[in-house]
């Protein structure tokens, strides 16, 4: 079965996480975007064994709608990660983040979230998406969010911990689709509760 779907954009595309990403999502660790995040020890076993538990977690999150990752490539190689976590079904409401390389482009960064909004809300009809940005990331992504419709909606002072002593602001942005909400069907007309990919239903009258 399939549960994470692979959306390509301009100049790239997002593909569900495979075990033999291993070693390209520990290098992407040793740069890591969020202040005070320690780069991952790219000799350490435990590194291994917390990016293998992190692909493993990474299906069974799609397949109960808990949240969902994607590798995000560029002409083929591994540039950045995007997550949708805090899934929330019946608030029809998720939260986004990207990590990503140096050399991964705002362009890119910004077609890679809208493709994942864009499945999140035809497949699984969500409205309601969050960003958190936090004091010491680049400037750069905030702007990007706005240009994608996001709207800075609130500041959570020393919100985010950096170390034992020291915090940063984080500021929540938020963008709320404008699609209709579907409309219910009676018990057992959609015989796929959506999250495999690999099965589809079709809703009366419709043609298969």
């Amino acid at each position: 079965m399939k549960f994470t779907p692979e959306l390509s954009f301009a100049g790239g595309r997002v593909r569900p996480l495979e075990a033999s990403d291993i070693a390209a999502i520990i290098e992407l660790y040793q740069h890591p975007e969020l202040p005070g995040q320690r780069p991952l020890d790219p000799q350490s076993e435990q590194a291994q064994q917390q990016i293998e538990r992190m692909i493993e977690l990474s299906v069974q999150m799609a397949a109960t709608q808990r949240g969902m990752m994607w590798a995000l490539e560029i002409d083929g190689q591994l540039l950045g990660l995007v997550s949708a976590y805090d899934w929330q079904p019946s608030a029809l409401r998720t939260m986004l983040r990207v990590d990503g390389l140096p050399a991964l482009q705002d362009e890119h960064r910004a077609a890679a979230l809208q493709v994942c909004m864009d499945f999140l809300a035809s497949k699984y009809h969500l409205r309601n998406f969050g960003y958190q940005w936090v004091a010491g990331q680049a400037e750069a992504i905030k702007a990007m969010l706005q240009q994608l419709g996001f709207e800075h909606t609130a500041t959570l002072r020393d919100g985010w911990r950096c170390s034992d002593n020291r915090f940063a602001d984080v500021e929540q942005f938020h963008l709320l689709r404008s699609e209709a909400k579907p409309v219910p069907g009676r018990l057992g007309e959609q015989d796929n509760p959506g999250q495999n990919l690999e099965k589809s239903f079709h809703a009366p009258g419709e043609s298969s």
